[in-house]
Formats: structure tokens, C-alpha cells, sequence
């Protein structure tokens, strides 16, 4: 019940943050921030998603990329953001990392 909490919590405050307009600052001008940020919330969505969920890893990864895919389509939509295919490839890759790390641990673990 708390795992599931959590994972809408997450999922909640990415969407927001997915959708707002943000002013514009010097961060910008890190290269690649973005997708590190892109990458970064979809591993903790990941991880939440999964502790909440009895779901295979085929089947949350396919969720979650669609997640991010939809993301990116309401970003067209959203004035002063975009959509970016290496958004949603930063997307995917965060969820992917997490699922390869997991199966990495629970395979040390045994």
C-alpha cells in the first residue's frame, strides 16, 4: 500500500514537472542536463513502479516507455516545451537501467 502511494507521489510530481513551463536559466547551458533529468526520474519511477506493482519486467517496461512517450506527445501540446525523441530515448533508458541493475543485484544476492 505504501509502494503504491509512493509510485503515484512520483509519478504525480514527474507529470507536473514534465508539463510546466519553467523560466529559462543558466542550466541550459550544461549539455545533455536534460536527458541526465529525463534519465534520472524514469529510474526512480522504475524502482517505485516495480516495489508497488507484481508485474513482470516486460510488462512495466513497456509501461512505463509508453508513460514516456504520451510525456512527450503531451509536451507538444503544452505551451513553451516540446517533444524530443532523445527525451523519451532518455526515458527509456532510465527504466531499462533499472531493471538491468536489479536483475544484476538480485542475481548477486542468490
Amino acid at each position: 500500500m505504501l509502494a503504491r502511494a509512493l509510485f503515484f507521489v512520483v509519478l504525480s510530481t514527474a507529470t507536473f514537472l514534465f508539463l510546466w513551463q519553467f523560466p529559462s536559466t543558466g542550466a541550459q547551458s550544461i549539455p545533455y542536463l536534460d536527458k541526465l533529468v529525463h534519465f534520472g526520474i524514469f529510474f526512480v519511477l522504475a524502482l517505485t513502479f516495480h516495489r508497488a506493482f507484481a508485474l513482470s519486467a516486460k510488462l512495466s517496461l513497456l509501461v512505463l516507455v509508453c508513460y514516456g512517450f504520451l510525456i512527450e506527445i503531451a509536451q507538444s501540446y503544452a505551451p513553451g516545451r516540446s517533444a524530443d525523441v532523445y527525451d523519451w530515448l532518455a526515458d527509456a533508458s532510465g527504466v531499462v537501467a533499472y531493471f538491468i541493475l536489479h536483475h544484476l543485484l538480485s542475481k548477486k544476492s542468490r
